[in-house]
């Protein structure tokens, strides 16, 4: 489901072979990025196998960002929040818009560059810079160094987690440099709504990595046992393409924490409340809050049903 690419040519995909093979080495890796040597030779193999040979040769940064994205999807799932949301499709959360303000970021100080030689990788990066070089979006292994420039905005020089130093790149600070995007369980689909600014993985013919989106409009499904069934339709800022996405391509932006808080709240207001008698009556989840206000499907024929299949509702009888 989605919109093609806006240059018009086919998705990139990596075949079942090239998945499997590369679901094997991170679990070999315990769910670690692999060296950067492993990653290599990877794009080298998989560019000489007969599917791909002669054709657009896979890149080391589509390999790297292939193991990302399935790092945070393997994270979102294993990491459980205390208490769990359990979400009511009664229970709203008021939609206060997140705006992109400037953020006072506090960068570390520079790590000495000796000591990033085989430094382990960093599962809870606090970190992410845009590259100057495809807009697209990083996590940080550390900063190297800093300097002023005549604009007046600091800049740093920062190593890529997952890349050597020929990647390194000098990075302006208030624009580019802030907290890492959060991967979404299947219960946070709730945190995301039209409006947000998001970190969505991009899948174009010659790359596939993670850029800045914005949410256009969502549609909620029934979740199943495969988790997250709604869709989102974004547009992509780099270049205003429209796609529509699962939860599993979007990282939402901390900023948002505040919507799930407030749903943990309520519920457990709610698990506290004495069952209500009555037919057929519902035990509403404590106050009812304004979530999204008023909001269009992303097909005339679809249905706007409840985010969770976990339900946070009784039928008493």
């Amino acid at each position: 489901m989605g919109r093609p690419p806006s240059n018009g040519g086919p998705a990139f995909r990596f075949t079942a072979a090239e998945v499997a093979e590369m679901e094997a080495i991170l679990q070999g890796h315990n769910n670690t990025m692999p060296a950067r040597e492993v990653l290599v030779a990877l794009a080298e193999k998989f560019s000489e196998s007969i599917e791909r040979k002669g054709k657009i040769a896979v890149q080391m940064k589509q390999v790297w960002n292939w193991f990302q994205n399935r790092r945070y999807a393997i994270r979102a799932k294993s990491t459980k929040a205390p208490g769990k949301l359990a979400v009511s499709p009664i229970v709203q959360i008021e939609s206060t818009p997140v705006r992109n303000v400037p953020q006072s970021i506090v960068v570390p100080a520079p790590a000495p560059v000796g000591s990033v030689k085989g430094a382990p990788d960093n599962p809870l990066s606090e970190f992410e810079a845009k590259s100057a070089r495809d807009g697209a979006w990083y996590d940080v292994a550390t900063f190297l160094s800093h300097k002023s420039v005549e604009s007046g905005d600091p800049e740093v020089l920062v190593r890529f987690a997952g890349f050597g130093s020929e990647e390194d790149e000098w990075v302006n600070i208030r624009r580019n440099i802030r907290p890492r995007s959060l991967p979404c369980e299947s219960s946070e689909c709730v945190a995301v709504l039209p409006g947000d600014l998001i970190l969505c993985f991009q899948e174009g013919k010659e790359q596939a990595l993670y850029f800045d989106a914005h949410v256009l409009d969502t549609q909620r499904r029934r979740h199943d046992v495969r988790g997250c069934r709604c869709r989102f339709l974004v547009r992509y800022d780099h270049d205003q393409s429209e796609e529509i996405v699962q939860l599993r391509k979007i990282c939402r932006r901390p900023e948002t924490d505040y919507r799930l808080q407030q749903l943990h709240a309520v519920n457990e207001a709610a698990s506290m409340e004495p069952p209500k008698s009555g037919m057929d009556s519902v035990l509403l989840s404590g106050p009812r809050l304004n979530f999204e206000g008023t909001q269009k499907p992303l097909g005339k024929d679809a249905t706007m049903v409840a985010p969770n299949a976990n339900l946070n509702v009784a039928l008493l009888s």
